[in-house]
């Protein structure tokens, strides 16, 4: 019923349109049959043409073969000229007779048709009866034989006296095929004014009788769209139509513009749209959603709980050059045209004053726990030692800012820039798990948890760094609030940040020179142990760590927070990796509480630290194996690796035997800091390992600061094997 309406209302239109096929479908096909026979005939022409050209070109080499002969020579090259002119000639003329096949103007073959026209024939017939003799004697005088004096004179007499008569007949064949071909253009060039006569007055028809009707109703749709544009100028919300493929439609309301800036939304991508503002998982997620409203048999209310974009956080280009934070709500509805789904209507909400409104107020009711919190968890430390991590880890998080500010010229550059920020977050999140530090601990777990999703992402631009920058500044505000707790701690102890043994010290006068400050151990062992029994404890181990060092030895603060934190990844690495569960180890025979040893030694050529567990050792095969799983190399360039340097892998980015990814393993960054930092120290690094027995992992500080930052040195033994990386 519905088509019958529609096709009464246009059917005038639609009978015009269906003539105006009809014609122009004719007159194409005409078209195309007289351009055919007139570019047939534009070839008979020139072959026409062509046959005089040859009757002038075959006498005259005639000629000059005759006088060569006479002449003593051979007259070869004249004679060869003459017997081509004379053959094409004849080929042609036959051609034109019975039709059948001749050469082109290229020398390629090609079909000559009969003429038709009574001149034409005419013109072909008295052409051939001058011919016959003429190709008779050359055809004698081409075998040999006989009296060729006498044979050649007279094919030189018959020619000369036929001559003119052939160059006239070619001359009427000639142009009685023009003459054809001039008729079928004029055919063609009426057949085209009629067709464009009968569309005009087609147009005309069309033109005239729907006048009226478009006025009214551009009228009507004038009205309309007036109104459709007061309502889309008007309302805060932004508000667009994405078909079933995702794409806006051609109307939007103008918040839209003020949301996303300045662009042109009708025809783009929904997609694009959310390129640089939703991460590539959730908008998998969105476009998900979208499909299920979608699918009409789907309840839409049903499913409205499952939209993703409730809330966004993004960052928008501003007016001054910069970006702005804003956060966005998106709602999806459903618009029905006929009783089906045309169309998915989004509204967005800018909720950014609400969610600030709501944040401070939420920051108000918590400042004051967040503050007693911090005041639990940095009670127990030493002054010096807290404000130090601080300074540190503030240094850390603005070369963080500094990686993320550098433009990547290409995917490995990015890469390149995320690992430098893994390596630089594990640290801090180390060493504020060595300091018991559970919220810098968490920050920097969540912080690394967007890095690594981005790692996974194909294809990495500039903008999709964007979300690493709001979490960085929110790391850095909540360093700046311990900062805060911190002095309050220095000012209810003071005394805390200086040596014991400076209370007996006598009060310094002008005379008497200050005392240098107290040199700080090579490592600070408190923290190495409680973070080695905090993580043992969560993983239902047993351990116990043990120093063997010399106080008296010491480095400069660069250099010993470089050691300190290359020691808390390894001790975190021996109890994560290679201290098995008790119940393990008794059945190994080993008493149930691992045991670490931290060892410093003072060496000939440098300073030696070294990380040995007496757990079950590094596992060859589940080293292989998980390089393999990574793509690092093929099944066949593992197995030929020695043990050296299989162990060697385990300072790979990225590289990790862990199941699962937690706080303390899982992503591949502790060995690779640990790499990294001893390269900053110039120094090189050993493994050594015998499997269920122990794993060592030492590293050594050359004297001199001017030996190489990496050497491979590769000792191998039957019980045990150590790398030098």
């Amino acid at each position: 019923m519905f088509f019958a309406n529609q096709f009464g209302k246009y059917r005038a239109i639609v009978i015009s349109v269906a003539m105006f096929i009809f014609l122009d479908t004719g007159v194409l096909g005409l078209n195309f049959y007289i351009s055919s026979q007139i570019a047939a005939d534009a070839v008979n022409v020139n072959l026409a043409g062509r046959q005089r050209m040859l009757s002038q070109k075959s006498v005259k080499a005639l000629l000059e073969y005759r006088y060569e002969r006479q002449q003593g020579q051979s007259g070869r090259a004249a004679y060869e000229e003459m017997a081509g002119a004379i053959q094409l000639f004849d080929r042609t003329l036959l051609a034109f007779k019975a039709g059948g096949e001749t050469l082109d103007t290229t020398g390629q073959p090609i079909y000559l048709p009969a003429v038709e026209t009574p001149k034409a024939i005419s013109a072909v017939d008295q052409s051939l009866t001058i011919w016959e003799p003429i190709r008779t004697d050359f055809n004698a005088l081409n075998k040999g034989g006989g009296d060729m004096e006498q044979l050649l004179n007279r094919l030189v007499s018959s020619a000369e006296s036929h001559n003119l008569t052939l160059l006239k007949l070619m001359n009427d064949l000639t142009n009685d095929l023009e003459a054809v071909a001039k008729e079928k253009s004029e055919t063609l060039r009426l057949i085209q004014a009629s067709a464009i006569t009968l569309a005009i007055l087609n147009f005309f028809l069309i033109l005239f009788h729907f006048i009226g009707q478009l006025r009214q109703s551009d009228s009507i749709a004038e009205t309309a769209r007036k109104e459709t544009t007061e309502i889309l100028q008007t309302v805060r919300e932004g508000l667009l139509l994405l078909d079933n493929n995702l794409i806006i439609g051609t109307q939007h309301s103008e918040s839209v513009r003020a949301i996303f800036g300045d662009q042109e939304f009708a025809g783009m991508s929904f997609r694009s749209l959310l390129h640089n503002l939703v991460v590539g998982r959730d908008m998998s997620t969105t476009e998900e959603y979208i499909k299920l409203l979608l699918n009409e048999k789907v309840k839409e209310n049903l499913i409205g709980s499952l939209n993703p974009l409730t809330d966004v956080e993004v960052s928008l280009p501003a007016e001054n050059g910069g970006y702005s934070v804003k956060h966005l709500s998106f709602r999806f509805n459903r618009t029905i045209e006929d009783g089906h789904i045309s169309h998915i209507l989004v509204t967005v909400m800018d909720v950014t004053e609400t969610i600030a409104l709501r944040k401070a107020l939420d920051e108000a009711q918590q400042s004051n726990g967040l503050q007693l919190d911090a005041l639990k968890n940095l009670v127990h430390l030493d002054t010096r030692t807290l404000a130090d991590f601080l300074r540190e880890t503030d240094i850390a998080l603005h070369e963080i800012n500094d990686t993320l500010k550098d433009e990547a010229a290409d995917p490995q550059g990015y890469n390149a820039k995320l690992q430098n920020c893994f390596r630089i977050m594990h640290r801090i999140k180390g060493d504020a798990g060595a300091l018991q530090l559970p919220q810098v601990v968490q920050e920097a777990h969540q912080f690394e948890e967007q890095l690594q999703s981005l790692q996974k992402m194909s294809g990495l631009q500039g903008s999709d760094f964007l979300p690493l920058t709001l979490a960085l500044d929110a790391f850095l505000r909540l360093i700046s609030d311990l900062q805060e707790v911190s002095d309050i701690l220095k000012q209810v102890q003071p005394a805390s940040s200086a040596p014991a043994s400076s209370v007996s010290e006598p009060e310094a006068t002008p005379a008497m020179p200050l005392p240098l400050a107290p040199q700080l151990a090579l490592l600070d062992r408190e923290p190495i142990t409680q973070l080695a029994e905090r993580i043992a404890e969560e993983q239902s181990k047993e351990v116990n760590v043990i120093f063997d060092t010399d106080d008296d030895l010491a480095l400069p603060d660069q250099q010993r927070s470089l050691v300190q934190s290359s020691v808390i990844q390894l001790v975190r690495n021996a109890v994560v990796h290679g201290i098995e569960l008790p119940e393990i180890r008794v059945l190994a025979d080993k008493s149930p509480v691992g045991r670490i040893l931290v060892r410093v030694r003072q060496q000939e050529d440098g300073l030696r630290i070294s990380v040995r567990d007496d757990g079950h050792g590094l596992d060859l095969d589940a080293i292989r194996e998980q390089a393999h799983s990574n793509g690092l190399y093929d099944q066949a360039e593992l197995e030929s690796f020695s043990r050296t340097r299989l162990m060697g892998l385990i300072f790979h980015p990225g590289f990790s035997t862990a199941d699962n990814v937690d706080e303390h393993a899982g992503r591949g960054v502790g060995m690779d800091l640990v790499r990294s930092n001893v390269n900053k120290l110039k120094g090189r690094i050993r493994i050594g390992t015998q499997a269920k027995h122990h794993c060592e992992i030492s590293f050594l500080i050359p004297v001199a600061a001017s030996m190489p930052s990496e050497e491979v040195d590769v000792m191998n033994t039957q019980s045990d094997a150590e790398a030098r990386v």
